[in-house]
Formats: C-alpha cells, sequence, structure tokens
C-alpha cells in the first residue's frame, strides 16, 4: 500500500514526501531524518522523508488543513 501511494504521488508531479511515523520501518521504503526540513511541534526524530529526486529536502513543512479537523 505505502508503495502503491508513493507511485501516485510520483505520477501527480510530487517531488516528495514526508510523514510522521516510526524511523526502523519507514527506512525500508527510503525514508530518512533530514535536518534542514521540520515540523514545528513534530519531533525531529520522527519526522521523515524521501524525496523523489537528488534535492535535499529543506524548510518548514505544514500539514493540509483537513489533518486539522476535529469531530
Amino acid at each position: 500500500m505505502i508503495n502503491e501511494g508513493l507511485s501516485r504521488l510520483k505520477a501527480m508531479g510530487g517531488q516528495g514526501c514526508a510523514l510522521v511515523g516510526d524511523t526502523n520501518y519507514y527506512r525500508q521504503f527510503g525514508f530518512r531524518k533530514f535536518p534542514e526540513l521540520v515540523h514545528e511541534g513534530v519531533p525531529p526524530e520522527v519526522f521523515l522523508a524521501l524525496p523523489f529526486n537528488e534535492k535535499i529536502p529543506e524548510g518548514v513543512v505544514v500539514f493540509h488543513e483537513g489533518f486539522r479537523a476535529t469531530s
């Protein structure tokens, strides 16, 4: 399922993928930590990224507004 999602992101022209998760698990898909890329309020040890090109990701990541929805 993860590989399918990454394939779809690439097909849509995405430059990469960032997520919050277990480093040991997501490493098998190529995700790793990039000190230049942060998500405020998220511990850096669980914030990972997978660039789809050679460019090193940097900056501050903000999740889509939909992730802030509450019931």
